[in-house]
């Protein structure tokens, strides 16, 4: 994969005028390399063929055109949560939060029968759940909706804390556990599927990608397992801002490898790197081999 680009030459001395960036993302964060280092992409995660080589980030090798090609986790690499471990933190975290949420109508039940103080949280905006909701955003539109029909059941759940607490200290216990009833087999259904919808979305988002870097234009130099392809991005050199200054000195962990960033309006900031700073691929081979 190869675009026509124009950029002046900086060993004239000259600025960059006009780039084409070949951007991506792992998790929230946007990087981006030149469209000319960008060989091919592919999918063979599962052709990846494993080596005990301690390299950090090092996945395995893959072959491409009988040529065997280092493998790198671009995450790993540069010391980030990829989106993988991400997303599978995630939906572990969503089972919990739906376990809770079971458990909670079991102690409003407990409580209902023997005349308990019901202790678990009445507000849907302060249990585990509400305040990760509250602050959950995502770029994928499909769990964006599904996330926002969670709200509902969510909130009707925990609404009937205060409502068959009071009915059960007024002498309507019947009513209470009746009420419950219909609730665990109508509103926690619900709220049961649409969490299992949720996490196999999340699922069905995690499709890393193998970018096929290159310095020439024909043969890979390695490969990087990326969460999602972005777009390509043409960017002009007032955009650019040098890794040594501003906000980007915060940014400790990847600094080493990162040239600078781009910025353009309504776009992610584009994190810069330099593909000769992940790797000494020579070295790594001399290890694979």
């Amino acid at each position: 994969m190869a675009l026509n680009h124009k950029v002046v030459d900086n060993k004239l001395g000259k600025s960059v005028q006009n780039r084409q960036i070949f951007t991506f993302f792992i998790e929230e964060m946007m990087f981006g390399l030149d469209v000319e280092n960008v060989l091919m992409l592919g999918q063979e995660i599962n052709d990846i063929q494993r080596l005990p080589v301690e390299e950090r980030g090092f996945c395995g090798v893959v072959k491409f055109q009988g040529t065997l090609v280092p493998v790198l986790d671009y995450a790993h690499r540069i010391g980030v949560p990829s989106g993988m471990d991400s997303k599978t933190q995630l939906i572990d975290a969503l089972a919990e939060r739906e376990k809770e949420h079971i458990e909670w109508l079991n102690e409003l039940e407990s409580c209902i029968k023997s005349d308990k103080t019901f202790t678990k949280q009445l507000d849907p905006n302060e249990c585990a759940f509400g305040k990760w909701y509250n602050k959950f955003d995502t770029r994928d539109e499909t769990l964006k909706e599904l996330m926002i029909q969670l709200d509902e059941p969510h909130r009707r759940i925990h609404l009937l804390g205060d409502r068959l607490i009071k009915l059960r200290d007024s002498n309507k216990q019947e009513e209470a556990l009746e009420i419950l009833a219909v609730e665990r087999a109508t509103t926690l259904r619900r709220l049961r599927a649409l969490f299992t919808r949720v996490r196999d979305q999340i699922q069905s988002g995690i499709r890393p990608v193998l970018l096929y870097v290159t310095l020439d234009g024909k043969t890979p130099r390695y490969a990087l397992m990326i969460d999602e392809i972005n777009d390509v991005i043409n960017y002009n050199q007032s955009d650019f801002q040098s890794s040594q200054a501003g906000t980007l000195g915060l940014i400790k962990k990847i600094e080493h490898v990162l040239v600078g960033i781009y910025t353009k309006q309504g776009l992610h900031d584009c994190l810069y790197f330099d593909i000769n700073k992940l790797t000494d691929i020579d070295q790594l081979m001399a290890k694979v081999s």
